[in-house]
């Protein structure tokens, strides 16, 4: 689960009181030998770990199975796994997400969520109001780093400033529209995920990538 923070003050003395840690209280259940979740495969289909995995916390914690999306997994001799996010608007939470764990029978074995109650009324709206090249400059400003690009950048010469939107998710369960901003800086021995306002343009939470 992702950690959000107040940096250190000596590379962060402009951030301000607003960066107190908060993340949604994230939910841990085992079943055992598994719970049968056969019910969420319809008739005549193979068992979808994606599918399912989204049936299940929809069902599980009566949420709209819309607002849930896979994000990856992996599988082993034993063992699947499912990981998670809660969406708004077609737009990802950073700081909502599951885990779903599936057994050899396709049972599930435990569940970890941490998702939040979105008030409608409490959402900025999906639009940005500033560039993500403004928010680079913000993040790399506040944060004394480099702006660390995506491992696989778009080649497509199309490259949108959307895919760079979140959501954070804040504890009065209202939701700040955010640039995710990656910074890292090598001598100082820091990296962190920046989130900047995308229609206020301060930085307004970060994740620690190096924490201990």
């Amino acid at each position: 689960m992702a950690s959000f923070f107040a940096p250190p003050t000596s590379s962060t003395s402009a951030l301000g009181p607003q960066l107190e840690p908060w993340h949604p209280d994230s939910k841990f259940e085992t079943f055992g030998s598994g719970l049968d979740v056969s019910d969420l495969t319809p008739a005549g289909e193979q068992f979808d770990v994606q599918k399912v995995s989204i049936a299940f916390l929809a069902q599980h914690f009566s949420i709209n199975p819309g607002s849930i999306v896979y994000r990856n997994g992996y599988e082993d001799d034993v063992t699947k796994h499912a990981f998670l996010g809660q969406i708004y608007d077609n737009i990802a939470l950073a700081n909502a997400d599951a885990h779903v764990t599936f057994n050899k029978a396709n049972k599930v074995a435990s569940v970890s969520a941490a998702f939040v109650t979105i008030t409608s009324t409490s959402v900025h709206p999906s639009s940005a109001t500033i560039p993500y090249s403004a928010a680079i400059k913000t993040a790399e400003d506040t944060l004394h780093g480099t702006y660390v690009p995506p491992s696989t950048p778009d080649t497509s010469g199309a490259q949108d400033d959307k895919q760079f939107l979140e959501y954070l998710a804040n504890q009065d369960s209202s939701l700040t529209l955010v640039y995710g901003v990656p910074v890292k800086n090598d001598s100082e021995g820091t990296y962190f995920q920046a989130y900047v306002d995308a229609q206020g343009g301060g930085v307004v939470a970060a994740t620690n990538y190096v924490a201990h």
